[in-house]
């Protein structure tokens, strides 16, 4: 449905914008930071998963369970975080007092997680770690939706987002370093176990808090766009509103299905490495060292070939490449030699560098288009609608994770006791991490292919509204 007489659009000159101004480099280095401190966090935080299962004796199906329902709790806030953070009003923006507080909150919460009380009574521990995931997904939600928001309001040059988005990427693939392969170094050079464990949710806390800060502080110089109360917009209109944006809507269900899959993936791999493989979380460390350098050295060239072709037709062919690259884990079992571990790592984040820059650097994209069409500068709601059906897929994942090892027989422990698992146990685990994961990658690409919005079309922003995509 197309929507009727939108309203023109406010002078740019409003908002003391630049736009055709590239960034400076302190501004790409210091905004990406925030995925750093973030995707450290979020990956961290899967080995919870496992903590669960293996040190607090939780069955693995309400494990995963209590970890949806902490992430849907997350994703039902997330929309009215980021319609808090749009009509805020201090001398650092809308944004970065969000940044700021959110620094404090995912360092604590990290390190609570990990050093929790071990409580024998099944009961017992499933409440305390519910309330353990709910603060950390809220803290995960105070920072993460206001740094969403930023990229819209920071540059109007789609090449220039896709510049920003590169950098993210790259800080994200060091956050998978950090969050993987530093958290399972940092718990076997601890001697592994409880202690381990406790001592990593130290170090990687305070860590995320000093990373995330460091986001908060270098993005002082940043475009800012000041709320005016004049046009402030109901909640549920700005809802409505984002709703009605169908690139917008497209991409939130490919992102669903991508998150999804990644979940899947990520809550795996820790079992995978020590079930499949019989290798040590040291391995685990490895792949994730391996995707990350993957995911970097890619980057040049994702961003060249999302320039020249497009961002759809470059999203679809790192889904495919990095689909066929996950399907390779499926063959692989004890006994595996230590360069093809390598070899996949690698590839899986060549692949991963494509999907993960280009599906972010539409978000801002969809978002200067709602701006283009309806006048609506609602930045904040849109960045928490995209943060809640992130953390959607990862409830989604993860629970299936859950559920799944649950129905293939996976037996619980104690402390970190060692259990032999049943062999359906492991068939489990390796679906999980292969076959289920790359059916939702899948799905997603599909979904991508409907996506309407092209650079060139986004660098219309002077000729007026007829010659964009109809909102509808």
């Amino acid at each position: 449905m197309t929507q009727p007489n939108p309203p023109a659009l406010p002078a740019d000159t409003e908002y003391d914008t630049k736009t055709a101004a590239p960034l400076s480099l302190k501004l790409y280095l210091g905004w990406s930071l925030g995925t750093l401190g973030l995707t450290s966090f979020m990956v961290g935080s899967y080995l919870l998963l496992r903590f669960m299962t293996d040190y607090m004796a939780v069955p693995p199906a309400i494990a995963g369970l209590v970890f949806a329902l902490a992430k849907i709790y997350d994703g039902i806030a997330d929309p009215i975080f980021g319609s808090i953070s749009d009509r805020t009003q201090s001398r650092w923006g809308r944004r970065r007092p969000y940044l700021f507080a959110g620094a404090f909150a995912c360092g604590l919460s990290f390190m609570l997680a990990f050093n929790a009380p071990i409580i024998t009574n099944q009961a017992g521990a499933v409440v305390l770690l519910a309330g353990l995931l709910v603060l950390h997904a809220t803290s995960y939600a105070i920072f993460a939706v206001p740094y969403m928001a930023m990229p819209a309001e920071m540059t109007d040059q789609p090449h220039e987002r896709s510049k920003l988005m590169s950098f993210r990427v790259v800080n994200g693939s060091l956050g998978n370093l950090v969050g993987g392969w530093a958290t399972a170094t940092l718990i076997a050079l601890f001697g592994g176990g409880l202690v381990g464990h406790r001592a990593m949710g130290i170090i990687v806390g305070l860590a995320i808090f000093a990373v995330l800060m460091a986001c908060c502080w270098l993005t002082r110089d940043a475009r800012l766009r000041v709320h005016d109360p004049r046009t402030h917009i109901p909640y549920r209109q700005q809802m409505r509103s984002a709703l009605r944006n169908r690139p917008f809507v497209i991409l939130q269900g490919a992102k669903l299905m991508l998150l999804t899959a990644a979940a899947l993936h990520t809550a795996s791999a820790a079992y995978f490495v020590q079930r499949r493989l019989e290798m040590s979380d040291a391995w685990l460390g490895t792949i994730y060292g391996t995707l990350t350098i993957g995911t970097v050295v890619a980057q040049p060239f994702w961003l060249a070939m999302a320039r020249k072709y497009g961002k759809r037709a470059t999203y679809t062919f790192g889904g495919l490449f990095t689909a066929i690259i996950w399907l390779a884990w499926l063959p692989l079992g004890p006994g595996t030699a230590g360069w093809l571990v390598i070899v996949v790592g690698l590839a899986a984040g060549l692949g991963n560098g494509g999907i993960v820059m280009v599906s972010q650097s539409m978000l801002p994209d969809t978002i200067e288009y709602q701006y283009l069409s309806t006048g609506q500068r609602i930045e904040g709601s849109f960045a928490g609608l995209y943060i809640m059906v992130e953390k959607l897929g990862q409830a989604a994942g993860a629970s299936l994770v859950g559920l799944f090892l649950g129905l293939f027989g996976y037996v619980e422990a104690h402390g970190g006791a060692a259990v032999v698992q049943p062999r359906s146990a492991i068939t489990g685990i390796t679906l999980c991490y292969s076959v289920f994961s790359t059916a939702f990658l899948l799905i997603s690409v599909a979904v991508m292919r409907f996506y309407p919005l092209d650079e060139r079309t986004m660098s219309l922003r002077g000729v007026g509204r007829d010659s964009l995509p109809t909102v509808g």
